[in-house]
């Protein structure tokens, strides 16, 4: 078995050029033997740790034509010469990894449900439900303002309402400052939790 300094030498043959190494490794077992084979295109990405007793690891180069060389040449007479000022950027630097495999697509669309229920609402379409929603909603997120707005839709559709729905109004209100209908909304809000 050839050892790695012996096909780093063989690698320098101007002729052919090695495409890649061919791993092979053998591990007998008591009940039968398990191989591993792989393929690198570098030796150092080779294990080195030794595989045991009556194991082997077995490299193979294998070989194809060389690529033709590009070779530079100056039509410029040498007076004209300048040696580059930039100095040449690292091969890590030139080479960009890519990923082989392909994009994940996102298996859903994220929509903002309560955005697209305000515009059916400003466009005229009402709903005692739509109603509850957006104002529900908007009273939670802590946009009473909007909350207070919607409340105001609902009880123009409908007075027959939970009395939590009372409450709500009441609070939406007092932050818009309109007390006097709030107090109302609270005291309803009382009589119907008794």
């Amino acid at each position: 078995m050839k050892n790695v300094q012996s096909l780093i030498a063989e690698a320098s043959d101007e002729e052919r050029a090695i495409l890649y190494y061919h791993v092979e490794e053998r591990i007998n077992m008591n009940f039968g033997s398990s191989i591993t084979t792989y393929d690198v295109s570098n030796l150092s990405l080779i294990s080195d740790r030794n595989l045991g007793e009556n194991n082997t690891r077995t490299i193979t180069p294998k070989y194809g034509k060389a690529k033709a060389k590009a070779v530079a040449v100056n039509l410029k007479p040498q007076s004209e010469i300048v040696a580059p000022t930039e100095k040449p950027k690292a091969l890590t630097e030139i080479i960009r990894p890519v990923s082989l495999q392909p994009e994940k697509k996102l298996k859903y669309a994220e929509i903002d449900l309560i955005g697209t229920y305000e515009r059916v609402l400003d466009k005229g379409y009402q709903s005692v439900d739509l109603l509850k929603r957006v104002g529900n909603n908007r009273f939670f997120v802590g946009d009473l303002e909007k909350a207070a707005k919607y409340y105001s839709q609902l009880f123009s559709l409908t007075t027959d309402l939970e009395a939590e729905y009372y409450y709500r109004y009441s609070q939406a209100l007092f932050s818009i400052q309109e007390t006097e209908k709030a107090k109302e909304m609270l005291h309803m809000y009382e009589n119907m939790a008794l």
